[in-house]
C-alpha cells in the first residue's frame, strides 16, 4: 500500500512539473472576443487606458498582480495577456508558472527571462508563456501570447510594404 501511494505521488509530481499553464491569465483567454474579455475584466479590474491596440487594467483584489495588459488582433480577439506583479503583494516564483528546467532561459542575473512554447489541445492555438524578472525567485511579469498573430497596426504596416 505504501509503495502504491509513493508511485501515485511520484506520477502526480511529474505531471505537475511538465504541465504548462493554460492559454489564459485571470480568466482572459487567448482568442477570446473583445466583448468577452471586457466583460470578464470589468468584474476583476478597473480600466486605466487604451493605446495602440492594447488596454491596461488595474486589478482590484489580486494577491499577486496589480496590472493586467491585454492586446487584441485585427479581428478584436485576445492576442496576448500580461500581468505585472506587485512588489507589495505575495511573490510568484517562476516554478509556479511551469517547470523552469523545460523553459528556454535567457538574460542574466538581474534580467531573467523564461519562455515556454505550448499548444492548447482544445483550441489548437500555439502560444508562448513568458515569465520575466530581476529576482531569481520573484517574477515581475507573466505573459501569454498567440504565435503568428499580428495586431492591427502591424498588419496595416505589412500591407503598406507590399
Amino acid at each position: 500500500m505504501k509503495r502504491l501511494m509513493l508511485v501515485v505521488l511520484l506520477i502526480a509530481n511529474l505531471w505537475c512539473a511538465t504541465k504548462l499553464p493554460p492559454p489564459e491569465i485571470l480568466g482572459i483567454r487567448l482568442g477570446m472576443t473583445y466583448s468577452q474579455a471586457r466583460a470578464n475584466l470589468s468584474t476583476i479590474a478597473q480600466f486605466k487606458n487604451e493605446d495602440e491596440g492594447q488596454e491596461v487594467w488595474t486589478l482590484r483584489n489580486d494577491s499577486h498582480y496589480e496590472t493586467l495588459i491585454v492586446g487584441f488582433d485585427r479581428e478584436r480577439r485576445v492576442r496576448y495577456v500580461t500581468v505585472l506583479a506587485s512588489p507589495q503583494r505575495r511573490a510568484v516564483d517562476y516554478s509556479e508558472i511551469a517547470d523552469v528546467h523545460r523553459a528556454i532561459s535567457s538574460g542574466q542575473p538581474g534580467n531573467l527571462v523564461f519562455t515556454w512554447k505550448a499548444r492548447d489541445p482544445k483550441s489548437h492555438i500555439d502560444y508562448l508563456v513568458i515569465a520575466k524578472g530581476s529576482d531569481p525567485h520573484r517574477l515581475s511579469s507573466y505573459s501569454i501570447k498567440r504565435v503568428g498573430v499580428q495586431n492591427e497596426e502591424e498588419d496595416e504596416e505589412s500591407n503598406r510594404k507590399k
